[in-house]
């Protein structure tokens, strides 16, 4: 694993404990990762949350229409399909573009519904 200065452009093999950059001695959460294994792996990982959460929405739908159900909160439910179909369209377009990819930052590991990160 390569790791990058956001500030400086240093290059190491390591991410320093401390965050902070050896060569101008700026500290940053915003280090570039390049891995693109692990960036694919970790993609991978949310496209599966994804299909999980898409699964189980549209199982939601079918109940509430067998059921003719009128719960708002069970409608309401359904529209947490947009972010998870947003998130899983914008993964499989990452996982294509590897000639695109110059390094990720941590944050990228937290999917959309952790509130970390995601979208």
């Amino acid at each position: 694993m390569t790791v990058c200065c956001p500030d400086c452009g240093f290059t190491t093999d390591n991410l320093p404990p401390t965050h902070k950059c050896p060569e101008c001695g700026e500290f940053s959460h915003d280090w570039l990762i390049y891995d693109w294994e692990e960036f694919v792996a970790i993609k991978r990982r949310h496209i599966k949350y994804n299909v999980a959460i898409l699964g189980a929405l549209l199982i939601n739908v079918l109940l509430a229409l067998a059921l003719q159900s009128s719960n708002a909160f069970q409608w309401f439910l359904t529209l947490l399909a947009i972010p998870a179909i947003i998130s899983w369209l914008r993964c499989r377009r990452q996982l294509r573009a590897r000639s695109a990819y110059k390094g990720h930052e941590a944050g990228v590991v937290f999917p959309w519904f952790s509130g970390l990160g995601g979208l």
